[in-house]
């Protein structure tokens, strides 16, 4: 084994520090250990004596700290070509491994998420010439970048994201340091100042993303102009300004979100290859140009948060790669158009200014899983729209705050996929549909794809791939509203049927959804009383049912629901006990009961069982019934008088000296009694002869 020169361990379970045998495997060329558990100390000092190893490749294991401190200084008798080696850590911060102060034969170092001590190693550029990339995201750097000195022709990728450098980006030679150049990344880190113009004069760079940084400034206009190859460009989460540069040419992704970008979107930006655009979050007026359906080959389209006006062009809607549809927070108007063209999964145009739908909304072949129309003014009937979604895997519908009336359509029981439904402040009226109460309502993961991108449905042939998104979605409960996204949102279920006009009783089919998490109903008419079935709401976290004409009793079993956090039955006209003060309705207070006048027990002042009211006393039980009985006081009064009597007695008889003292004291008030009167009577009567 000693003349072993390839070793591969990867994908296995192996965990530990390194067994002595490998470093006895001197011979060792290329080691593999990819997605194990061993230990790497971050000196590597296993390899001290492996003089012919060029490739390392540990992707997925934990870098730990030297026990030694000593070990740090040895000198290596390897050089390295490729250390592959992103990893974690439990320790806060690791010295950067000295070792690599005598390698200048490395093309590819990746040793990301190794949570570095210190300043940017920059000396790395000097050392090794024959870099081709660099991959330290996430190591903790501090300072600034500095360029070499001479020009690193073979270096193609530098990725520092997620580190904590400062500064502004070298600007002055960076096309002509690294004129071949085609990814970098520099995102989430402290640094300032404007976009330099040399970056559009590195003729080979493809990608760049610089977001989450505190850049100010323009887009330099050669930034994407003729002879650039950038495809990718993300400048997201800065302080840039300005119009948004007309040329695109060959970009595929443009994220430009969370800025302060103002002007209209021009025509000329929208006859491109775009693939992915965001533009959200910025101070973006006027129409969107129907020239927006030039873009034939968009899938993911995010406009939010803007001040856009004027209707949904219908080219837009009819893209037929079209997946991710967003542009809520603006100011459109007109009528949501119809989708029946498109292939669009996530439709999302709350807060805008929109009045109506379109007669025909959706195709039998739709896969729409999201559609968020709440708070517009869209007025009339929802029966049709339902009808057309009877087919879509729909997971989430929100249509809060806006103008609809009519019943609720008996075709929502088909939305069998549906995870959350929000219908609240609208002017729906008649009563909730039974059948509401057989759909699953399920919280399951159809949704926890998010992270990467991908949503399935239910149906097997219902999931699409659509990256660098975030689904999100608004929906209230516990009385606040929270926004969802990612795996939270696969957590949630909930139906929000608040701040309508809904009358009848409440279906006690509804206590089949346990795997409901929220249910709302109040502030309508509903009345009868609250369904025993409740008590099944296992998961249930927010039961609000207030401002109702609700009746009966609360039925005692609902303190069974272990998850409840908030629970109000108030402006009711329930009557009988309040639920046994166990489990989670120790918490609630009087306000969740208030309201109801002839509710009664804790937290509530109103006893359930006060005490009995003494009886009226007739003029014949008078005497009988008076407070005192005066033969009983006679003769208790006189027992204790005769016993007093008798110890006072008995003491002076047996005691001398106290029978003594007596004696003198009944003497001496005698004798002071009688001068008394005698004086008093001289002066009574000298005062009459006068």
């Amino acid at each position: 084994m000693t003349s072993l020169r390839k070793l591969e361990l990867s994908r296995n379970q192996f965990s530990g520090q390194f067994d002595s045998n490998i470093a006895s495997l001197t011979s060792l060329e290329s080691f593999g250990f990819t997605d194990n558990q061993f230990e790497v100390p971050v000196s590597f000092t296993p390899f001290a004596n492996h003089s012919n190893l060029k490739f390392i490749y540990g992707e997925g294991n934990k870098v730990i700290l030297d026990l030694q401190p000593s070990m740090q200084t040895w000198i290596p008798k390897f050089q390295l070509q490729v250390l592959s080696l992103p990893s974690i850590t439990d320790i806060d911060s690791l010295p950067l491994p000295r070792f690599l102060l005598y390698q200048n034969n490395l093309t590819s170092l990746d040793f990301s998420s190794w949570r570095l001590e210190g300043k940017f190693p920059h000396w790395l550029f000097n050392n090794n010439t024959k870099l081709t990339e660099l991959l330290v995201r996430n190591c903790s750097f501090t300072g600034e970048i500095l360029l070499p000195l001479h020009p690193l022709t073979k270096m193609r990728r530098i990725d520092v994201s997620n580190n904590n450098i400062t500064d502004q980006i070298p600007s002055n030679n960076i096309s002509s340091i690294l004129p071949n150049l085609q990814s970098l990344n520099l995102s989430t880190n402290h640094i300032q100042g404007s976009i330099s113009p040399e970056f559009g004069k590195m003729s080979l760079l493809q990608t760049l993303d610089l977001s989450n940084n505190h850049l100010s400034g323009e887009i330099p206009k050669n930034l994407s102009g003729h002879g650039s190859l950038l495809t990718y460009l993300k400048l997201s989460q800065n302080k840039l300004d300005g119009p948004i540069f007309p040329t695109l040419k060959y970009l595929e992704e443009l994220y430009l979100d969370d800025n302060s970008f103002c002007g209209s979107i021009p025509s000329s930006f929208l006859d491109s290859s775009l693939i992915h655009l965001d533009l959200s979050y910025n101070n973006l007026v006027g129409k969107l140009p129907s020239v927006v359906g030039n873009l034939s080959y968009l899938k993911t389209l995010s406009l939010s948060n803007n001040d856009l006006e004027g209707s949904i062009p219908t080219r837009l809607v009819e893209l037929e790669n079209l997946s991710y549809l967003d542009i809520s927070d603006n100011n459109l108007t007109g009528s949501v158009p119809s989708f029946i063209n498109a292939s669009v999964n996530y439709i999302l145009l709350s807060h805008n200014r929109l009045s109506g739908l379109s007669k025909r909304m959706f195709s039998n072949r739709s896969f729409l899983m999201i559609l968020d129309l709440s708070y517009n003014e869209i007025t009339g009937s929802i029966q049709d729209m339902i009808q057309d979604l009877a087919h879509a895997r729909l997971n989430i519908l929100l249509l809060k705050g806006n103008r609809f009336t009519g019943r609720l359509p008996e075709q929502l029981c088909q939305l069998v996929d549906l995870n959350i439904l929000d219908l609240s402040y609208n002017t729906f009226y008649g009563p909730i549909p039974n059948c509401l109460g057989k759909m699953p309502f399920e919280n399951d993961d159809s949704l926890g794809g998010a992270f990467n991108g991908f949503i399935r449905g239910k149906n097997a042939h219902s999931g699409i791939l659509v990256p660098n998104i975030n689904v999100k979605a608004n929906f209230t409960t516990k009385k606040r509203s929270y926004t969802y996204s990612a795996s939270i949102l696969a957590y949630m279920s909930g139906i929000d049927l608040s701040k309508n006009k809904l009358n009848g009783s409440i279906p006690y089919e509804l206590g089949n959804l346990t795997r409901l998490r929220a249910l709302n109903l109040s502030h309508n008419d509903l009345i009868g009383q609250i369904p025993t079935t409740f008590s099944n709401f296992e998961h249930v976290e927010s039961l609000d049912l207030s401002f109702n004409m609700l009746s009966g009793e609360i039925p005692p079993q609902l303190n069974q629901l272990s998850s409840l956090a908030v629970f109000s039955v108030a402006h009711n006209n329930l009557s009988g006990d309040t639920p046994e003060q166990k489990g989670q309705f120790i918490t609630f207070d009087e306000s969740s009961y208030e309201g109801n006048s002839l509710l009664c027990g804790p937290p509530l002042t109103r006893s359930c069982h006060p005490y009995a009211q003494s009886p009226t006393i007739s003029p014949n039980d008078e005497d009988d019934d008076s407070p005192i009985d005066m033969h009983a006081f006679v003769v208790s009064f006189g027992v204790a008088y005769t016993s007093i009597l008798l110890v006072i007695v008995a003491t002076l008889y047996i005691n001398p000296y106290w029978r003594r003292a007596w004696f003198s004291s009944m003497e001496l008030i005698i004798f002071s009694c009688y001068y008394f009167m005698q004086d008093n009577w001289r002066r009574f009567s000298t005062s009459r002869n006068l």
